[in-house]
């Protein structure tokens, strides 16, 4: 990472609304899919930031990437033998924050959290398959804008209005 990266990394404070953003998205998944929150909480999923990424996990372009891991070892009898882990991207992140009028970090994050929590509940209930073909990977992207846009719709939080109608065209079929 330059240093001109790591000053568009995230600060104390923005980690701090990225924990608000987490947890509200994981609420909103979770009722959403009529799961138990606990349970959801335990779910295979962790979150790395940019500067904590492997070069494999860098990518050019997005937010946020999911990739999915198998746990090293023998897998527990009843326990998932792999996980998700969503990287963060700051630097495009806070590169979009600063260079769009209005739009303010936790609704953003908020919205790109909601949006992978959806894709990890789909995958992990297998109401889509985690490998896909890339047609097959725009349709998923399109179902889980539009399923992020139903559940952020129906919250208040300020500045939510200005992040739909920015990822309006996403939603789009």
């Amino acid at each position: 990472m330059t240093p001109a990266e790591a000053r568009k990394s995230f600060n104390p404070d923005q980690v701090l609304i990225l924990d608000q953003a987490w947890t509200l998205a994981q609420s909103l998944v979770a009722e959403a899919f009529r799961l138990d929150f606990e349970d959801f909480r335990a779910w295979p999923v962790d979150i790395k930031r940019y500067p904590e990424l492997s070069t494999e996990e860098m990518a050019e372009g997005v937010f946020a990437q999911l990739f999915r891991y198998l746990r090293p070892g023998p897998v527990v009898v009843g326990a998932r033998p792999d996980y998700y882990r969503i990287c963060l991207y700051d630097p495009a992140i806070m590169r979009a924050v600063s260079g769009e009028p209005g739009l303010t970090l936790e609704p953003l994050l908020t919205y790109i959290l909601t949006h992978e929590f959806i894709h990890v509940a789909r995958f992990a209930r297998f109401m889509e398959l985690f490998s896909l073909a890339a047609e097959d990977r725009a349709a998923e992207e399109e179902i889980v804008h539009r399923e992020t846009f139903r559940l952020l719709r129906q919250i208040t939080l300020p500045g939510l209005d200005l992040v739909l109608h920015l990822y309006e065209n996403h939603r789009l079929p």
